[in-house]
């Protein structure tokens, strides 16, 4: 029967298993290495009311910034196909990893196996 993917839809490299976490849709419980995992960062305070905050601070706008919350949510294969975290990819691009550290002089990146994460793609018209 042929491959669908090199990992098996896993992140498991020869580890028996990986704990499980819950979803954070539907509280299934995922292998930690199979779960989606996505980084949510979000301002701690709504724009009007840091204005207040920075109008009433002693310290000067310039050398503080308002810290930001960062969080992690992981989600089930279903969950993410559903809330189009993921998209279904045909095998031609299940083929292309994407990674957040992209080195242009690497051997892999000059036959397309990698692209950058998050990466806006440029329109035809576009220089």
């Amino acid at each position: 029967m042929p491959k669908k993917r090199r990992n098996n839809g896993r992140n498991k490299m020869h580890k028996g298993h990986s704990d499980p976490v819950h979803c954070e849709n539907c509280k299934r419980l995922v292998p930690k290495d199979k779960a989606v995992k996505r980084f949510l960062i979000k301002n701690m305070v709504d724009q009007s009311s840091k204005r207040d905050i920075e109008e009433a601070s002693v310290y000067p706008k310039d050398e503080y910034s308002m810290p930001r919350l960062f969080i992690k949510n992981q989600y089930c294969v279903s969950c993410g196909i559903h809330a189009r975290i993921v998209r279904v990819r045909s095998n031609e691009n299940r083929r292309i990893r994407y990674i957040s550290n992209f080195r242009e002089g690497t051997e892999e990146a000059s036959h397309g196996l990698y692209k950058r994460a998050n990466q806006r793609s440029k329109k035809p018209n576009e220089k």
